[in-house]
């Protein structure tokens, strides 16, 4: 093996020395608690982004009693349960579950645990490398690259979305104990706890759906019979035989996934197959740059569909594809020459990176304005890290032999550990609160109509009503059909008592999606100010219909009977409110009023439901 102070050979491939020592116990320790200290900032952070729906308004992650129907239904079916969704995703409403149970309304906890995944994700990617490149130093490289790399903040930063490092954690383990398993001699337990955790990754996450393809690829890639060289009978013939265990475990997902969303898949927006084809390239070097150079990050992004090619949107876009698949043919070609089993795990890498990513590319599955986030490519960034890491290791063969001894290979992982770390620290500072967040949201993609609603949403929520306002115009100026900017300056408007423009742009957004209830309410609200009790009755029909038992649902059709002077059926309904909600001081006073006007008292004015923009 030679002395820890002069350099190894790995397949002909002069790097880095290996202290067992170190590498077995000090390195990885080492880069699991780098990983943390990067992320332990947001252990401040309280409930931001799409927490506030998906955990402080989720009622359905309160108690055990919903667990049925995490299984049967999407993540959103709390409060839009006739909405078509993609999200099936049972595990994360289980984490999310004892996260409530264990941590209640502490910020802190959830951010924890969230952080503790990643952690773990980290160590497997190290694991995983280890595994392909059997060099402790490449491995520790991916490691840092991995867990430090500043393009997770969006993944880590949010209790919401623990489905990116859960769905991560379970399809690394899955693929190391399928490692196990097809050892010669192997126990058929490493292929079970293999089946196990495919299962759970794609319950956690749909992104495990690339597993039997990815078990396949790798059993043709390191397809090593007894006998020499694997024909290409061999392979194909190893590569199903590997990937038959997983294609089980799938086929018995899919039929579990389309009963509970009613499909296997919904449009969120219909877009062209050509402008799909033409939008991949910008997407795809957009996501090369995240990863590359991560700057600039953000909660939203300016991508905007292709329709026509030019130079710039298109053409060049594809060059650089072109350029980067090339340079990494030309590499692998040359690292197969002198070692073939860099090569493999070359090859390898960057099928894990191309499997990962090709999913997120159909844009008919993405809500226009959010076809690119940072947390699309949290599983892709596993084959990045890794490819990066040899890449590294390569240029550490061209420097001198005395540079590669164990203290300036310290030396060098220190300074990456650094420059990674500030930076993820840097850009986890930008989560700390919802109108930071979205500040810098709308500095960064000036034209995402997402990005300037949510700004609004954030100044509203601190009194600043009339900068929210502007930037809801903003919003619609640019894309008048953006659903969460019509409905929230709808809200803005009922709040402020212009009824009329609340109405119009209520009845805009139940147009653009007809499942969400509380729209429909606050519409029927709306025109019952404006003097139109027929259609406010409908509207609120509707809203009834979508969620009948909301919280003002059936005190906002009390107030509609009572303004048509249907006061016995008013009752009724006031009566089936306080059923379900007994503290509901306004209902309790509208009922007095009912009771007033039925003993022949002049009505008085109606009262209006409150509501805070979303």
């Amino acid at each position: 093996m030679g002395s820890e102070n002069s350099p190894q050979q790995l397949d002909g491939h002069r790097c880095l020395p290996t202290d067992s020592w170190w590498g077995r116990s000090l390195r990885p320790a080492a880069i699991l608690l780098a990983a943390f200290l990067a992320y332990a900032a947001t252990l401040r952070f309280g409930f931001i982004f799409d927490d506030q729906v998906l955990v402080v308004e989720n009622d359905s992650i309160r108690s055990w009693r919903y667990f049925p129907s995490y299984f049967s239904n999407h993540i959103w079916a709390f409060g839009r349960p006739h909405s078509l969704q993609n999200a099936y995703r049972p595990f994360l409403l289980i984490w999310l579950r004892l996260n409530d149970m264990l941590f209640g309304a502490h910020p802190w906890g959830w951010h924890l645990t969230l952080v503790l995944a990643h952690v773990a994700v980290t160590y497997l990617v190290y694991r995983l490398c280890l595994r392909l490149t059997r060099d402790a130093w490449t491995a520790g490289l991916a490691g840092l690259i991995f867990g430090l790399h500043p393009v997770h903040v969006e993944t880590v930063a949010q209790a919401s979305w623990a489905d990116q490092p859960l769905s991560t954690l379970f399809i690394l383990g899955a693929i190391l104990a399928w490692w196990r398993g097809r050892a010669p001699g192997a126990k058929f337990g490493w292929i079970a706890i293999s089946m196990a955790l495919c299962a759970a990754a794609l319950l956690s996450k749909e992104s495990a759906l690339i597993l039997p393809i990815l078990v396949a690829g790798g059993a043709w890639i390191y397809a090593e019979p007894a006998g020499g060289p694997a024909s290409w009978r061999e392979r194909v013939k190893g590569a199903w035989k590997d990937a038959a265990p997983f294609v089980v475990v799938t086929l018995a997902y899919l039929p579990l996934r389309i009963w509970a969303l009613k499909g296997f898949s919904h449009t969120a927006t219909p877009v062209a197959f050509p402008v799909i084809v033409l939008t991949i390239p910008s997407v795809l070097v957009f996501y090369l740059k995240l990863l590359v150079w991560p700057t600039g990050l953000s909660c939203y992004y300016d991508t905007p569909y292709i329709a026509t090619a030019t130079l710039r949107n298109y053409v060049l876009p594809y060059a650089a594809i072109l350029g980067v698949v090339n340079g990494l043919t030309v590499w692998w070609w040359k690292v197969r020459q002198r070692s073939p089993s860099d090569a493999r795990a070359m090859a390898f890498a960057a099928l894990w990176m191309v499997l990962s990513v090709v999913p997120v590319l159909d844009f008919r599955l993405l809500v226009e304005g959010e076809i690119a986030h940072d947390r699309y490519i949290y599983l892709a960034s596993v084959g990045f890290a890794i490819l990066a890491a040899m890449g590294l290791r390569q240029v550490c063969g061209y420097m001198p032999a005395f540079l590669l001894r164990p203290v300036w290979g310290l030396a060098g992982a220190g300074l990456l550990s650094v420059l990674l770390g500030v930076a993820t620290v840097r850009q986890s500072l930008y989560w700390a609160d919802d109108l930071t967040l979205n500040r810098r949201a709308h500095e960064i993609a000036p034209h995402n109509a997402f990005a300037a609603a949510s700004l609004a949403a954030a100044m509203a929520h601190r009194g600043k009503e009339n900068e929210a306002i502007g930037l809801y115009q903003e919003a619609l100026a640019n894309h008048p059909a953006n659903w969460l900017a019509n409905v929230n300056l709808a809200y803005h408007l009922y709040l402020r008592g212009s009824y009329l423009e609340a109405a119009q742009h209520f009845q805009l957004a139940c147009a653009i999606d007809p499942t969400d209830a509380q729209q429909f309410l606050y519409w029927g609200m709306s025109l019952l100010r404006i003097g139109r009790p027929a259609e406010a009755e409908k509207a609120v029909r509707t809203a009834l219909s979508l969620r009948p038992n909301g919280e003002n649902y059936h005190l906002g059709m009390g107030m509609v009977m009572r303004q048509e002077g249907r006061l016995p059926e008013a009752r009724r309904e006031i009566e089936i409110e306080l059923a379900k909600y007994p503290q509901s001081s306004q209902a309790q006073a509208v009922l007095k009023e009912v009771d007033r006007q039925m003993r022949g008292a002049p009505q008085e004015p109606q009262p209006s439901l409150p509501r805070e923009s979303r």
